[in-house]
Order: C-alpha cells, then structure tokens, then sequence
C-alpha cells in the first residue's frame, strides 16, 4: 500500500460587477435606472474519473481556477455565469485543508462529485436600489470575490508492479521510460528516498500502476 500525496491551490470565479446605467430612448428625456447584474463566478468541484490511477497530473500542474462570472450591461442584461471548473481525480481521492488538515471531501464512488468552493456572487445593478425616493440611483454593487484554498489531495492505492533492485540499477531510469512519471535520476546510491508511482498506458486505453520502491540494504 502506497499514498500517493500532493498540494495543489484552487479558486472559485470572482463575481461580475452589477452596472449603473438608465434607459435611453427616443423623446425619453429621462429614463429610469436599467442596470444588469453581474454573473455568479464559477464554482470548483472534484469528480471521480475512473480512467485515472495516480495522482501524477498534479505533480505538475498545482493552480486551477474557475472562470469569473461577467459584468452586467445597460437594459437590464444580466452579465454571464463564469464556467464552473471540475477537477477530476482517482477513485479514494481524500481532499484536505492544508492548514487545518480537516478533510473537505473523500471521492469513494464512481461518479462522485462534490462542490467545494463556491463562487462569488455576481454584484446587483442600480435598477435594484430604485425607490419611491430615490427612482434614478447613480450607484451599483460590485461582485464578490472568490474563495481560494491551499488543499491537500491524498490517494492511497496498490500498485499493480513493483521495481525491486539493488540501488542505482537503472529501476527509475526504467519508471521514466515506460510512464509519464519524472523520478529522481542520478548515478549514485539511494537517490530514490521514497516510491515514485507512474502509470504505463497499454493500446487499448487503460493502464496498470508500476511503484519505484526503495531499497535501504
């Protein structure tokens, strides 16, 4: 049993900003406030992919996020969502705060999906604060930023083959030829320190799970 173990940063979409506009037209002096709101930012979820087997993707790649929400527009035009952003990640995936360790989710079933920052929302436009006394508004409301996170993604699996070997026979070198993974190389005795895991795509699309494992005598 290996744990395959990364921190990776996300953020929802920041809220689009409501505008202050009044309605224009033909012998229509003065119209009254149309402001649109602006969109929701997109929300962060993570989803089980059952293609996937190693957490390697996030070695390399430790940002996301999701897309802002746009602002709104004059005629009471609302502005766009932003993009909802899913992160998809092996099955028994436990997601953590990294500063608290708590665990925010644990992705044990197929198809699993869970929300876990929320967008911020999208600001209002000035039609919302027209009153009996105060009909013509100059003002709107921005948006809301989004959450951001620092989190923790463990996986703890079993590999399919193992690479025993004195020290410094080549075992990484052979890791990094077959698979994707991008060990530790060098000529010297125990450069590898802890296992690395990587994953050897066969022709048909689907794949086995190969761990470099250290040798101390």
């Amino acid at each position: 049993m290996f744990t395959d173990y990364t921190k990776i940063i996300i953020k929802s979409g920041d809220g689009g900003n409501g505008v202050a506009t009044f309605r224009r037209e033909k012998y229509v002096a003065a119209g009254g406030p149309d402001g649109g709101d602006g969109g929701n930012g997109g929300n962060v979820y993570f989803q089980v992919d059952k293609d996937k087997n190693t957490l390697i993707d996030f070695r390399y790649n430790k940002k996301f996020k999701a897309k802002n929400g746009e602002n709104g527009s004059s005629s009471h035009c609302n502005g766009k969502y932003g993009e909802d952003l899913y992160i998809k990640v092996p099955i028994g995936t436990v997601v953590k705060d990294a500063k608290t360790g708590k665990v925010i989710a644990d992705l044990s079933k197929i198809d699993q999906k869970e929300l876990i920052l929320k967008g911020g929302r999208g600001g209002r436009g000035n039609s919302h604060f027209a009153t009996a006394t105060r009909q013509a508004p100059r003002f709107s409301e921005d948006g809301e930023k989004g959450e951001e996170k620092e989190l923790i993604l463990e996986l703890k699996l079993l590999a399919d083959v193992g690479l025993l070997g004195f020290p410094n026979v080549g075992k990484s070198t052979f890791l990094s030829i077959v698979t994707d993974a991008k060990p530790k190389i060098a000529n010297y005795h125990f450069t590898t320190l802890v296992p690395n895991l990587g994953v050897v795509k066969t022709k048909n699309g689907d794949g086995f799970v190969i761990a470099d494992i250290p040798r101390n005598n």
